[in-house]
């Protein structure tokens, strides 16, 4: 059993690895895609998927788009965030990964029914996502406050 105590710092573990990955997707997208290390040309090929169709939202790069995601999350999964009185912090915080999961859901679908590629750097963006909102949405359901 997690101890409520660790959730703040585990939160910020979790936001910080989501803004690193995502800030390597980013700048692999915008010139560098040999740093992608995946194999090309078979069903998990980063390339094919993040210079995809469905790699951009409206002109915006998915990558960057996560980097924004998730130095927002790491804003509001700081030490003084925790210790907010407000609680609008805590229904920011819960709000935002719920969009996170919901956009996950859309990514993986791209890949897997539109692509037909799976970008294993995606994928642990996608793992984390799905772990900071367990963490959260976990914290968030605990009688004791953090």
């Amino acid at each position: 059993m997690l101890k409520t105590s660790r959730v703040p710092l585990i939160s910020l573990v979790l936001a910080l690895a989501g803004l690193a990955v995502s800030v390597y997707l980013t700048i692999a997208h915008y010139g560098a895609p040999e740093l992608l290390v995946c194999s090309e040309n078979s069903v998990v090929d980063c390339a094919t998927v993040t210079s995809s169709e469905q790699s951009e939202l409206l002109g915006i790069p998915v990558a960057v788009l996560g980097a924004l995601f998730y130095a927002f999350l790491t804003a509001i999964c700081l030490p003084w965030a925790w210790r907010s009185a407000s609680p609008w912090v805590g229904w920011v915080r819960l709000a935002s990964v719920g969009v996170g999961v919901l956009f996950v859901v859309y990514l993986v679908a791209a890949e897997f029914l539109l692509i037909g590629k799976i970008c294993l750097w995606c994928t642990v963006v996608h793992v984390i996502t799905l772990a900071l909102a367990g963490l959260l949405v976990a914290a968030a359901l605990r009688p004791s406050n953090v």
